[in-house]
């Protein structure tokens, strides 16, 4: 389990703000699901350390320097430059359509970044991390990775299930051989620096076999940040990209002007609270990125969570594999809400996860139109109902509403767990339980029954149930504006509340201090349809598009 010092203690001097980071993607073709639950993921946790009021830093972006997109882009007839720049255009409109709040989209083509990579890469030459020699091995192009005969799977890439490349040529290697010990001295000092616990067991074996030094260069191929003491090479990608963390964070105001206000907020940032990836480049976090930092006398990421694959029918979602479903695609039949409920709800962000349309669909029917809809619409109807023109004012617990105030007061500090754990899915679960624990003081204490008697106590305790319906409502849609960020608004507009800032919206929570005159309630997330028989992905997103315009024609 984390505790508050795992993600950087906002009382700490050293640690002011809570720099978290997805991997950088790359453009090769558009974004699909399996990336975009690592987006999510991160979005969460960024939006709910926020509502905490702890200072956040979030940064996403895109890996360009690479031999797949320099191939993607002779395909399209594009210049590399050209490509990535239509390819970042499409990938940022697809995170905006997610309710991605990154406060940086970096991509290494960045002037600020090709600045620092030649900067760190020169004086790591300079102090002999780095030297030249020539490689001979086998190469996986998806992966970006080399591989002996041991790492192969029956002779293919374990994550691509493809033949590596024999490659042969001249490049510059850096010494991560000479970090070895200090490798294992990390994981020994720091059990919990690779998260989920159990996948550092397979980290610390790799090391243990003994580290070779890795290529960071090539000379076959001219994409990327050239080699300052030797421009017949580029800084091969690995090397490139990791550094990316350190170029969000504002490293190249920090080496300019230490004293500068920007050099100051890195400060701030660096170490990385959390580098949020896919289990399958953990090897290149947990062993390569932390030696070069080692090698750079730069302070190591506090924590690396990595996070399983998004599975189709029990396949790994690749490029490589053509099973791409895209987020556009998704969204555009179940909206952003249910999509981003679906994939932070339904699955264990530490463990593989499974993508199905209908499952998303089973899944938005039963907890976000029936439970909780169903909950906000009814609550506000029979205030309206019960109480019209009339400001419900709160009223004190008694032992009619005691044990729910209870319950909701105990909600921030599980989702405060659930957040520094990394578990979308328990913070997802935990706030379920108060939509049916509502639900259920509904048909325990039938308001439309004490409505009925009529009497002055029955028309308090019904004062009381109601306005204890509403609180927890507006608790509620506090509590899920990390997970549901679209739809939230719309239930504090229902409420006739303000919604609340961001910053601090979990920690500000009090009970009873407000009264409620809601608005007139309607639905807050529809019911989806199963798609028809036999149906392809590409019809259900057409019909879902022209459906959705349709009812934005007609009302």
């Amino acid at each position: 389990m984390l505790n508050m010092n795992k993600l950087g203690n906002p009382s700490s001097p050293t640690r002011k703000t809570d720099y978290v980071t997805t991997a950088i993607v790359y453009p090769n073709s558009r974004i699909h699901v399996g990336w975009a639950w690592e987006c999510l993921g991160a979005d969460w946790l960024v939006r709910g350390l926020r509502s905490l009021g702890r200072d956040t830093f979030f940064a996403t972006g895109m890996d360009e320097h690479s031999l797949n997109v320099q191939r993607a882009a002779e395909k399209a007839e594009l210049s590399p430059k050209a490509y990535c720049d239509q390819m970042a255009l499409d990938i940022e409109k697809v995170l905006r359509q997610m309710g991605m709040s990154y406060d940086r989209f970096i991509r290494t083509s960045d002037p600020d970044h090709e600045w620092v990579v030649k900067n760190l890469v020169q004086r790591a030459f300079d102090q002999g991390d780095i030297y030249q020699a020539k490689y001979e091995g086998l190469y996986c192009a998806s992966c970006e990775a080399y591989y002996t005969e041991k790492d192969l799977k029956e002779g293919l890439c374990p994550s691509h299930g493809q033949a590596p490349t024999w490659i042969s040529e001249e490049n510059y290697f850096f010494r991560l051989s000479r970090y070895q010990d200090r490798l294992l001295q990390l994981f020994q000092d720091q059990p919990l620096f690779l998260q989920p616990e159990y996948r550092r067991a397979e980290v610390v074996n790799f090391i243990q076999q003994g580290l070779k030094d890795f290529s960071i260069s090539r000379s076959s191929f001219s994409w990327g940040v050239p080699l300052p003491f030797d421009s017949k090479h580029v800084v091969y990608v690995w090397f490139d990209a990791l550094i990316n963390y350190l170029t969000a964070a504002g490293l190249e105001f920090k080496l300019k002007d230490p004293s500068s206000p920007e050099a100051q907020a890195f400060d701030a940032r660096w170490p990385a609270s959390v580098h949020i990836i896919g289990k399958d480049i953990s090897r290149f976090h947990c062993v390569y990125w932390p030696a070069m930092l080692m090698a750079l006398n730069l302070p190591l990421p506090e924590k690396v969570f990595a996070h399983g694959y998004i599975t189709i029918k029990g396949e790994k979602m690749s490029k490589s594999l053509g099973n791409i479903v895209t987020p556009d695609g998704v969204m555009a039949i179940s909206g952003p809400d249910p999509f981003r409920y679906y994939l932070l709800a339904e699955n264990q962000f530490s463990q593989d996860g499974n993508f199905s349309l209908e499952s998303l669909i089973l899944k938005n029917n039963a907890d976000l139109a029936n439970d909780w809809g169903n909950l906000v619409n009814r609550s506000i109807s029979m205030t309206r109902k019960y109480f019209p023109d009339q400001a419900l004012e709160p009223v004190a617990s008694t032992e009619l509403s005691h044990e729910v105030r209870v319950s909701f007061e105990n909600l921030p500090k599980e989702l405060e767990e659930a957040l520094l754990r990394i578990d979308s899915s328990a913070y997802a679960a935990a706030c379920s339980a108060r939509s049916r624990i509502l639900n259920l003081f509904i048909d325990r204490n039938k308001p439309w029954a004490l409505f009925k008697q009529g009497t002055p106590e029955a028309l308090a305790a019904l004062q009381e149930v109601l306005f204890t319906l509403l609180e927890g409502i507006r608790w509620l849609a506090t509590a899920w504006l990390p997970i549901l960020p679209f739809g939230m608004p719309e239930v504090f507009q229902q409420l006739n509340v303000a919604a609340p800032e961001a910053q601090g919206a979990l920690k500000n929570l009090a009970w009873g201090k407000s009264p409620f005159l809601p608005n007139s309630p309607r639905p807050i997330y529809p019911r989806l349809e199963m798609p028809i028989e036999n149906e392809t992905y590409e019809e259900r997103t057409a019909n879902a598009a022209l459906a959705a315009r349709m009812r934005s024609v007609a009302g």
